[in-house]
């Protein structure tokens, strides 16, 4: 339950604490004085949007601190899961918001995030507000409001589905993989294309460069061959004048002095040695030129391999290391696709196969939710007629499942349901958006309330003026069922309504007053005497020290009588 809530600069609140208890507490006060400042601050601190320009005005931040005792056993295990440190089955949430922008969350002095909050805050209480009259109007939400009711009973229907539609989805996602048996042997005659052309290329490290240097010598043969036969002429070339005759010619005559001269027979010998080596020289030059001659055919083979690799390269990488990774990751493909038409088979029988039993679930999930919505709708009507409602007719319109041929498979179901109403007799049942009024909306909330309030775990409930457009007789009913609700749960309620007033266990004063010429807002926990004179003032006599006060008396006097028959 909700312990204690600490607003620091919202509005009209500088500074105010309040200390909740068990059972009905009920908040009154003139209007304007900051009633829904209240509401506005503990729906902040449980999550909801931050509006900076609650922040009181000249003020640079406000905050809200809100301590819950007495937690379930539901929200200790939530608190647990997210590694969160309580002691004394107590909760302290605080939440900051700041002119700039920033926003932060703690749970017991632990910073978290807004994600974390709302999850345990939505284990502590439900706030009931004019926002959520729109929830219900909304067809969207009314399926979540009959599983919500029967969540017991569908739970395992719900658990089916869900697993059913996990191994769907699994087993779409390995048909993906493959795609259609048409597309599988496509993309296995693909791959075996890319590995043939790859491996038949079988392009080596450095061979592009080697090639671009070959086409290079070939595109210059013929100055490598003139060059080279020049150089053959004058080595070993026209007998008279090439080098090697001219070095015999200086062997002959050196040879003819060498007896005089050791040195110069060193030398004739030296020379004779050049010539040995030139000829090699001659011999090589004249090899290489022979085999320099432009090849038309060499230079045709040449510019193809290029032109292959290249290819390659643009296709499949651009080095050798490249072309090989993706070689190897399609040989891996054409592995998995080569037993293609037998798992796509497999798979298509395994996703025929759960799409029969998804859809056979669906149809017992869908009248199961019939059949909880009936119940449902038979306790709202119940709740309605007490509530001054007799001839109301409520249900809930289930739209037609379509057939197996045209199912799309889901998690929660292929159920589409709208709340159908008649406030009247004789008077057709239409969407209930379209023709409930304020104050019938209020009882019906009410009473959807009070029949959901033991199925949620949440300890605490907070209604917001819920008795708009009620008055008489009704709103002493409205007050009854308020406290037969508070009799199981902390409910925190704004009302006007004097019944209601009458039958707080704790009645706080919301007032407005100004000090140093600033307005602020108070609250005050009301003694009996001054409950006496706040709930004549809400019966609104012109003099209630005279007629509105005997008359609010009485209010409580019953009040409390009505409680202790509850006991």
């Amino acid at each position: 339950m909700l312990a204690n809530l600490n607003i620091k600069n919202i509005a009209l609140i500088d500074s105010l604490e309040i200390d909740f208890s068990n059972g009905l507490n009920v908040l009154s006060g003139e209007t304007g004085a900051g009633k829904s400042i209240i509401i506005d601050s503990l729906s902040f601190v449980m999550g909801k949007r931050a509006d900076k320009s609650l922040i009181r005005y000249g003020e640079e931040s406000a905050s809200v601190t809100a301590v819950f005792e007495n937690l379930t056993p539901h929200t200790l295990q939530i608190i647990k899961d997210f590694d969160i440190d309580s002691e004394d089955n107590q909760i302290i949430i605080k939440r900051t918001m700041t002119l700039d922008g920033k926003n932060t969350c703690s749970i017991n002095g632990q910073r978290v995030t807004l994600a974390v909050l709302k999850d345990i805050a939505a284990t502590l209480a439900d706030i009931y507000g004019q926002h959520e009259n729109v929830s219900v109007l909304n067809s969207s939400n009314h399926l979540n409001i009959i599983d919500k009711y029967g969540e017991k009973v569908l739970g395992q229907a719900l658990e089916t589905q869900r697993n059913l539609y996990n191994d769907y989805k699994d087993v779409c996602a390995k048909l993906a993989k493959y795609g259609s048996l048409k597309d599988v042997n496509k993309n296995i005659d693909l791959l075996q294309y890319q590995i043939n052309e790859i491996e038949s290329a079988d392009i080596q490290e450095g061979e592009e460069d080697e090639l671009i240097a070959l086409r290079h010598k070939l595109n210059n043969s013929q100055t490598i061959v003139s060059t080279l036969n020049e150089c053959y002429s004058v080595v070993d070339g026209d007998e008279n004048e090439n080098i090697i005759s001219l070095i015999n010619h200086c062997i002959s005559q050196l040879g003819k002095i060498s007896s005089f001269d050791s040195q110069i027979e060193e030398l004739r010998e030296r020379l004779d040695s050049t010539k040995i080596e030139l000829k090699d020289i001659a011999s090589s030059l004249s090899d290489i030129a022979e085999g320099s001659e432009f090849n038309m055919r060499e230079y045709e083979e040449c510019e193809q391999r290029i032109a292959l690799i290249r290819s390659i390269k643009r296709k499949y990488g651009n080095t050798v290391e490249e072309i090989n990774a993706f070689l190897n990751d399609i040989k891996e493909q054409y592995e998995f696709l080569s037993e293609g038409e037998e798992k796509v088979q497999e798979y298509e029988n395994e996703k025929e196969n759960l799409i029969k039993k998804l859809y056979k679930n669906t149809l017992e999930l869908s009248q199961l939710r019939k059949d909880i919505a009936k119940e449902l709708s038979d306790n709202i009507l119940k709740e309605l007629k007490e509530l001054g409602m007799p001839s109301c007719r409520f249900s809930a319109d289930f739209a037609p499942i379509a057939d197996i041929s045209a199912f799309s498979p889901s998690s929660n179901g292929s159920d589409e349901v709208v709340f159908m109403f008649s406030a009247n007799a004789g008077q057709p049942e239409k969407e209930l958006s379209k023709v409930i009024s304020g104050g019938e909306l209020s009882r019906f909330m009410l009473a959807m309330k009070k029949i959901i309030a033991n199925l949620d775990g949440i300890s605490t409930m907070v209604f917001d003026e819920i008795d708009t457009g009620i008055s008489g007789k009704i709103a002493q009913i409205v007050a009854q069922k308020m406290v037969d609700i508070s009799r199981d749960k902390q409910v925190l309620a704004i009302t006007h309504m004097p019944q209601l007033a009458s039958m707080a266990d704790n009645h706080y004063l919301i007032e407005k007053f100004t000090k140093d010429k600033k307005t602020h807002t108070r609250l005050v926990l009301l003694d009996q005497n001054s409950r006496e004179d706040e709930v004549a003032r809400l019966i609104g006599g012109k003099d209630y020290s005279t007629f509105a006060l005997p008359h609010a008396k009485e209010m409580i006097d019953y009040a409390n009588n009505y409680k202790k028959s509850l006991q």
